[in-house]
């Protein structure tokens, strides 16, 4: 997998759980919230109801009032009428009046009648709820709702129900009515169905919105990769040109150099050596004069070719460091262009890698060269520095700078790209100020660079 595709994979896969997750969030918070409504719906419902039923009873109560109350009436005659004022009592297909004595003696049901005149105290249901106690506990306690489960007179089903249930405590007697909750059970599965429909439909938006997301990151993603790549690849070609024009000036530079220096040395000693066999046997001393100019123009000649070396790559930069070898380089341009040069140097040695010590004093050496070319400067200093974790050279002379606008065409625009580019390569900075009075050139390379093998060395040194 390459770098690419790992930095589009990071990309990817939170953005996609991020989405998932928002998903998840807004469901369960949807969930939790028709849950919270259902319980609402469920319960004012059943607090209808439980208004409902009480109605019921307060009608019960005042069609038997007449007789509940009449004095002229014995007790067994009150009893029989209200029993039978009760039994037709009917409101709905389900809907109907029972009463109990307090010892759970069933006295009036008009739907089961084969319970009247028998205890049904110890009567529980199928989840072991002793319904009639609990009745008339809470008849006794002044009235009260019981949930229970019972059969359903229109369907022969058992559903829960909601009863309601006072005392009439002249007679001792346990009445009440009841709803069946199906239709409410009913109502709240509705409401769920449609919901999960809904949360359904919702998830499936959330996918969508997630796959939308997810082909938008990674399109744009690839557009991204191609972009750059294109650009990666007109950047690498215009390195590459630039490598091969650096290659090709380097030749004709060093063409020229064996050209003019060392092939003209050589000549000369060809000439003088056969000038000095053709003069040996007639004046033995002009020719052993010859043969001296040879030796000289072979020391001449070693020097050119020590020279030449020490530009392509110097010895003295593997084998004493950086520091000396810009002073060696210092010296020489002194020496060539009659320009002062000041080198404040580091107390410390092999600080850096080799091919950062090379790409620094290829540095020196191009800011050198293009101030002997352009600057017409008399003075030049030029700086080492360790500083809040940089390692920094700043080269600067008195000279009549130039604008640095205009750089990137010609010789020195060149040269002062290849010394970015080399800073580039070590995540380090160039920096290049000129004015009518000087030019700053700055390069520095961060500590990350620089090896803590050679750094703990040379503290210690």
């Amino acid at each position: 997998m390459t770098v690419r595709h790992k930095i589009l994979l990071l990309t990817l896969v939170p953005t996609l759980v991020c989405l998932l997750l928002i998903g998840f969030l807004v469901q369960h918070q949807t969930r939790s919230l028709f849950e919270q409504q259902s319980v609402v719906f469920h319960q004012t419902l059943k607090a209808i109801r439980e208004a409902e039923l009480k109605n019921y009873i307060q009608l019960a109560r005042s069609s038997i009032a007449h007789i509940y109350e009449n004095p002229q009436l014995t007790t067994t005659q009150k009893h029989t009428q209200a029993k039978e004022i009760l039994t037709n009592l009917a409101y709905s297909s389900d809907g109907y009046f029972y009463a109990y004595a307090e010892d759970g003696t069933n006295l009036v049901h008009p739907k089961q009648p084969y319970r009247i005149g028998k205890n049904w105290l110890s009567l529980t249901d199928s989840e072991g709820k002793q319904i009639i106690q609990e009745l008339i506990a809470k008849a006794q306690n002044g009235g009260g709702y019981t949930e229970y489960l019972w059969e359903q007179p229109s369907s022969g089903e058992i559903e829960k129900k909601l009863g309601y249930s006072e005392m009439l405590s002249d007679w001792d007697w346990m009445f009440g009515t009841g709803l069946y909750m199906d239709d409410i059970e009913k109502q709240v599965n509705e409401i769920n169905t449609v919901f999960d429909k809904q949360i359904r439909a919702t998830s499936f938006i959330i996918i969508l919105i997630s796959a939308a997301a997810v082909a938008a990151v990674f399109g744009f993603g690839q557009l991204f990769q191609l972009n750059e790549r294109r650009q990666t690849d007109s950047k690498l070609q215009q390195l590459n040109k630039r490598v091969i024009n650096s290659q090709d000036d380097e030749r004709r530079r060093v063409s020229r150099e064996l050209h003019d220096g060392i092939s003209q040395r050589l000549v000369a000693i060809k000439y003088s050596l056969e000038e000095a066999y053709s003069r040996i046997s007639e004046s033995p001393s002009n020719s052993h004069q010859l043969i001296k100019n040879c030796e000289n123009h072979i020391d001449d000649t070693i020097a050119e070719i020590r020279r030449i070396s020490h530009d392509l790559h110097p010895s003295v930069l593997d084998d004493l460091g950086l520091m000396a070898a810009v002073q060696g380089l210092s010296e020489q341009f002194e020496q060539r262009t009659g320009i002062s040069v000041h080198l404040e140097k580091m107390p410390f040695r092999n600080l850096l890698p080799t091919d950062a010590k090379t790409a620094l004093y290829r540095i020196v050496q191009e800011a050198l060269t293009n101030i002997e070319k352009h600057a017409m400067a008399t003075k030049v200093s030029i700086q080492f520095e360790f500083k809040k974790g940089w390692f920094r050279l700043s080269i600067n002379d008195n000279g009549r700078g130039f604008n640095t606008s205009t750089t990137d065409k010609g010789d020195s625009g060149l040269g002062l790209r290849n010394m970015s580019e080399r800073m580039g390569y070590y995540k380090g900075t160039f920096e290049v100020m000129s004015s009518p009075t000087g030019t700053n050139v700055t390069a520095a390379i961060p500590q990350s660079t620089i090896s803590i093998e050679n750094q703990a060395k040379s503290i210690q040194s």
